[in-house]
């Protein structure tokens, strides 16, 4: 990946809906080279996805929640189950393996907080190998980005 590789890439994190027109325009480039290069960089992996970045206070889903979780037993086994069972939960946005206090870190969004709760008590804990679970609410999203610094 070169220097014009990673400019394409930044163009495209900010507006993957930019024509190759404009980017080469924007990149001072022709416009032939950057489909080739786009291509390249989707066969490679590199650029895993296109999505629309939603609005989620417009959509009413604005309680974000990061619970921090501990396991019970931490064999393979049981780990990769735990991890199976949560990530069928339709809520969970993110979902970390950790070092430090917990073993996990969960990102899930609700539109309220009986919403939250209601998830937690009916689906968190019917997994059977959480040993505890501290959940903290987000009083005010002051940053948030999906770019990522090349």
């Amino acid at each position: 990946m070169d220097s014009t590789d990673k400019k394409i890439l930044e163009v495209l994190q900010e507006n993957a809906l930019m024509t190759a027109k404009e980017m080469a325009e924007k990149l001072s480039i022709t416009s032939s080279p950057i489909y080739g290069r786009i291509r390249k960089l989707q066969d490679s992996g590199i650029i895993k996805q296109y999505v629309a970045l939603l609005d989620a206070d417009l959509l009413g889903k604005s309680i974000i929640v990061f619970m921090n979780i501990t396991i019970k037993d931490h064999h393979s086994d049981r780990r990769n189950e735990f991890v199976a069972q949560m990530e069928k939960l339709e809520p969970v946005m993110e979902f970390y393996h950790t070092s430090g206090s917990f073993d996990f870190l969960v990102k899930v969004r609700f539109s309220d907080i009986k919403s939250f709760r209601d998830f937690l008590v009916n689906d968190v804990a019917s997994i059977h190998n959480i040993s505890d679970i501290e959940s903290q609410i987000v009083l005010e999203e002051i940053k948030y980005s999906t770019k990522i610094i090349l």
